[in-house]
């Protein structure tokens, strides 16, 4: 973990609490070993986050649901097997096992959750809340899903049956294994990476899609897209939300299959044939009917802060309307980016239209160029082509937070720290100010200013800035 300066506190506090005097690797030997187990179980819990809700995030449940789980279920009815690791105290494995009956998935189909943390583990295996942690949840939702019982809300006995828990550390090997033939169907690890160091983060994602099956989906969330995307893997582009897919070991080795850059996620040719591995479609574009169930009307969040990570934040339901420079086509939302189509006449309904005009002319261009960089990716663009590209956007538009975020990462992962630092300070400000809007691809804003947040501090913690 990348521990924020609040985590080292708290960890220097619990250390001190030990009262000895041995020299650190005759503490380590002590907390490895079985005396020593309560002690590190304090320390881990020191730094650990374990704040979250039932339903968080849900543009991306909402994306989840209609892109990856409901297809798979109308095609298949076998059971799925299905992995939240960092569960927390079972709030995310509550919502999976919610949409998995809501979807009309087989009975038989199991929601494993994993935490490093034994205590929070027993917190998570009664799957019973406070009011507050449901707040996101309809009321005949609710009714239907959960008892009031105690002054909690407690998950009905028949889904509760289908979950299971056991304490994993994802520093370690090996990793759960979803028990029969194959792998996961789904692993969802959202807002766990976020907190890890790059090494570590991209270490994880190789763990993790070794443990899906072919077909089956990995979901991260909107702040942690991968720089690295390892070969088994592949972007399904949804319009509000990403995946990413595992391919047949004969897909990878395909010749002339298409592979990104490394740095970012490599996105799908539209001219390519589709591929269907029998469990999930390879890519369901924007040109899918659009589903809307109303059953998890975004709530407003407070917002989420580095201290606060736990907390969703306001997270727009429509994308940003499509704009046309006259130079540069519009970018749909979550078009195949890089492929986009013939520029579509725009009425521009404010302000005198020269000005109008100009300023959306500048944002298309400026989007233009991010959507560019996304798709350089599977095109081999280098480095120093992907940096130019950001750097002419943000000229375009400085508050174009995603593509500083990405800017950031890119510097960070070229060795250039200080230059990072300031690329992540100028994206989390811009969001501080209101003056960021969100685009394709990187939607969730309060989200990506926690990013920025705790990368500046990890930055700042190892002395490279």
């Amino acid at each position: 973990m990348a521990l924020s300066a609040a985590q080292r506190r708290r960890l220097d506090a619990r250390l001190e609490a030990l009262g000895r005097e041995e020299q650190a690797a005759q503490v380590v030997s002590h907390l490895r070993s079985r005396v020593g187990a309560a002690d590190l179980a304090r320390l881990v819990g020191a730094v650990a986050v374990h704040t979250s809700e039932v339903f968080r995030d849900e543009v991306q449940l909402a994306a989840f649901r209609e892109h990856v789980l409901s297809p798979r279920v109308q095609r298949s009815k076998l059971p799925l097997r299905v992995w939240s690791a960092g569960c927390a105290a079972g709030e995310e494995v509550a919502t999976l096992l919610v949409l998995l009956a809501q979807e009309g998935a087989d009975p038989a189909s199991r929601v494993l959750g994993t935490d490093i943390s034994e205590q929070v583990l027993n917190r998570a295996r009664e799957l019973s809340f406070p009011a507050d942690a449901l707040r996101r949840i309809p009321d005949a939702t609710r009714a239907r899903y959960f008892q009031h019982r105690g002054g909690r809300q407690v998950l009905v006995e028949s889904l509760r049956t289908q979950a299971g828990f056991r304490r994993h550390n994802l520093m370690e090997l090996p990793y759960p294994e979803a028990g029969g033939s194959g792998g996961f169907d789904i692993i969802f690890c959202r807002n766990v990476l976020i907190y890890f160091t790059p090494e570590a983060f991209q270490r994880t994602v190789r763990n993790l899609s070794e443990q899906l099956a072919p077909g089956g989906v990995l979901v991260l969330s909107a702040a942690e897209p991968l720089l690295q995307v390892p070969p088994s893997l592949r972007l399904l582009p949804c319009e509000q939300a990403f995946f990413y897919v595992r391919v047949d070991e004969a897909e990878v080795s395909a010749p002339g299959s298409r592979r990104g850059s490394g740095r970012f996620p490599a996105v799908p040719d539209p001219a390519a044939p589709k591929r269907d591995s029998g469990r999930f479609p390879s890519v369901t574009g924007p040109a899918a009917p659009k589903r809307d169930s109303g059953r998890f009307p975004s709530v407003p969040d407070e917002g989420a802060s580095p201290s606060d990570v736990g907390r969703s934040s306001p997270e727009p339901t429509d994308v940003t309307p499509k704009r046309d420079s006259g130079r540069f086509p519009a970018v749909p939302p979550f078009a195949v980016l890089g492929h986009l189509s013939d520029p579509e006449p725009v009425t521009v309904p404010h302000g005198p239209p020269s000005a109008a005009e100009a300023l959306a002319s500048t944002m298309a261009e400026a989007d233009w160029l991010f959507s560019r960089v996304l798709d350089g990716a599977s095109t081999g663009v280098s480095d120093t082509q992907a940096e130019d590209d950001l750097r002419r956007c943000l000229d375009l538009d400085p508050d174009h937070v995603a593509a500083r975020y990405l800017l950031g990462l890119l510097l960070e992962q070229c060795g250039r720290p200080d230059a990072a630092v300031g690329e992540y300070r100028r994206a989390r400000d811009a969001v501080d100010s209101g003056r960021a809007r969100p685009v394709p691809f990187l939607l969730n804003l309060s989200r990506l200013r926690v990013a920025c947040a705790r990368a500046v501090e990890r930055l700042e913690a190892e002395g490279q800035h």
